[in-house]
């Protein structure tokens, strides 16, 4: 009988996740696989993980923004959770999950920003530009509240849906809502635009936190607006979250913006944990957070194989 490798009700941070692919990889040859995509800006791997061996396939990734970790806690828990019910051939609900995952491959990126990662929980002193970001903080060694990568770059503001127009700028680098002086600017987004483009995703969920609301309709129109509704709602009758509906001139930049924008297919940004504010959600909200996910990528895998999207 397997057993359970992830510990997500820890301060998850990168060398967890090293550790913790290491070992999955090689409990589960055959069923997953790593690679790494990109170096961040502190040259830390920005890992990719293939789950599953079915020829259409769907991408879930995580902690875009720094003080988010917990997202990835909990792409790496459903990893985890999805190879031992795949080996012991048990359902996760209602899902079979090694007809699931012989039919359709999930591809994971659970820390798209690991230099943010290590500064929100070790502080400023493992980057390579201490000074720097001790500036940018305004002097303050707290850096919980830290969204940006370690440039000071939003990584979710990168991505090259309406980038000209995107609201709030704040025009410098920053601990947020700075998009960067030109869209892909960083190697992380870079990384994560260029794998997507390498494959042929039909859908794509990006793990943001915290609220319980789902964005998923950006400027979708016609038929992609319809499958990717239909969807919505199934996440949503899952999760309990709420659907946001964006006003006429959405702000863009997001990774699900793009995807939604140049691929024309539906993409998701969950929105995990009760409002906390610009902190960290405190894993004293994991149970109810992985109560709620647990499913979501079982879910779309399964979607896709009814053929929503061509």
């Amino acid at each position: 009988m397997a057993t359970l490798i992830v510990n997500p009700k820890q301060l998850y941070g990168y060398e967890q996740l090293q550790k913790d692919l290491a070992k999955l990889e090689t409990t589960y040859q055959g069923l997953l696989s790593t690679q790494i995509i990109g170096k961040s800006v502190d040259h830390r791997n920005i890992y990719a993980v293939k789950l599953g061996n079915g020829k259409s396939e769907i991408f879930l990734n995580g902690a875009h923004h720094a003080r988010e970790w917990l997202t990835t806690s909990l792409l790496m828990n459903m990893i985890d959770v999805y190879c031992k019910a795949y080996v012991e051939e048990e359902s996760i609900g209602e899902f079979d999950v090694r007809n699931i995952l012989d039919n359709t491959t999930i591809w994971f990126v659970p820390m798209v920003n690991p230099d943010g990662v290590e500064l929100v929980q070790k502080g400023h002193e493992n980057a390579k530009n201490p000074e720097f970001l001790l500036e940018l903080n305004d002097g303050q060694r707290d850096f919980s509240s830290w969204k940006a990568n370690i440039r000071g770059v939003d990584l979710n503001r990168q991505y090259p849906a309406d980038w000209g127009n995107i609201a709030d700028d704040v025009g410098q680098p920053a601990p947020m809502m700075f998009k960067g002086n030109s869209p892909l600017s960083e190697p992380e987004t870079k990384a994560v635009y260029e794998f997507t483009l390498a494959h042929d995703f039909k859908l794509a969920v990006a793990y943001h936190s915290s609220g319980e609301e789902l964005f998923w309709k950006y400027n979708a129109t016609g038929q992609l607006l319809k499958t990717a509704r239909k969807l919505a709602d199934k996440i949503v009758e899952k999760t309990g979250y709420d659907l946001v509906f964006p006003g006429d001139n959405p702000s863009g930049g997001g990774y699900t913006d793009w995807f939604i924008d140049s691929l024309k297919r539906p993409a998701f940004t969950p929105e995990i944990s009760p409002l906390v504010g610009p902190r960290p959600v405190p894993l004293s909200n994991y149970d109810k957070i992985w109560q709620d996910n647990k499913e979501i990528g079982l879910l779309l895998a399964a979607e896709i194989g009814k053929k929503y999207v061509t």
